[in-house]
């Protein structure tokens, strides 16, 4: 069940990058459409998933990747650019 989360988490994380691209390239990287995005998943983040609340989740999955254990074993460029986007 634990992995089930991760895999969670890395396709928010996929999602957002792929309609951010949309943003920069289809509307010019306009402000407005930046706020709609991150009005978007702010909400959809705000809810829970299995009893679990997405920042707890998030908080495990990023505890998971800094530790290098599990899954997710990713370089450390990998880890560096894995916490930028969540920011």
């Amino acid at each position: 069940m634990k992995m089930l989360f991760f895999v969670f988490v890395r396709k928010v994380i996929d999602l957002h990058d792929k309609y951010l691209g949309y943003v920069n390239d289809c509307f010019s990287n306009h402000t407005l459409f930046h706020k709609a995005l991150k009005e978007a998943f702010e909400v959809f983040c705000n809810n829970g998933v299995a009893g679990s609340s997405s920042a707890e989740l998030l908080a495990t999955y990023f505890d998971n990747i800094l530790k290098k254990t599990g899954s997710e074993k990713l370089s450390g460029e990998a880890v560096e650019d894995t916490l930028e986007k969540s920011f």
